[in-house]
């Protein structure tokens, strides 16, 4: 078992991390919309987008509860993206009084773009170490987020053990 000091040590390690984190995504959604794209998109689209290519075609409200948004802002955030071509609506054949999100692919093409870009920051950024000492870093990371995981949290499954 760890200390309380080095658990703290971590959670400040964490809170670096997740401010780095902040500061790649808001260069690289800068260097997006300076980019000669036909859509540059913003990291609150890029994740609206990536849910639909992980997940395939979606209801509104799903989309909603997923990126814990209210259902107006996802409403606002896939029309924009609807009249740049990078999704569809259409008819729920379950329910036709309900519509389904659909990736397009022009929105796969520019979530594979903006992936890219944020892909290029990272290596630019860790250029100095190797593809090893990456995946042994990715490793560690994915084995500390699966040991969070585990922590019971009010209105969050619990991630199975193992």
């Amino acid at each position: 078992m760890i200390s309380t000091r080095t658990a703290a040590e971590l959670i400040e390690v964490l809170r670096d991390v997740i401010a780095q984190g902040r500061l790649a995504r808001h260069l690289v959604d800068a260097d997006a919309a300076r980019a000669d794209l036909p859509f540059a998109l913003h990291t609150g689209q890029a994740v609206l987008l990536r849910l639909l290519a992980d997940g395939g075609e979606q209801r509104l409200g799903v989309l909603a509860c997923a990126l814990e948004l209210d259902a107006s802002v996802v409403s606002r955030r896939v029309t924009v993206l609807e009249e740049a071509g990078l999704l569809v609506r259409r008819a729920d054949p379950e329910d036709r009084r309900a519509q389904l999100v659909v990736l397009t692919d022009a929105g796969a093409e520019a979530l594979r773009r903006h992936q890219e870009a944020r892909a290029e920051w990272m290596a630019e950024a860790l250029s100095h170490r190797s593809d090893d000492e990456v995946a042994r870093i990715v490793g560690d990371l994915r084995g500390l987020l699966a040991d969070l995981h585990r922590i019971p949290v009010p209105g969050r499954q619990r991630a199975p053990a193992g």
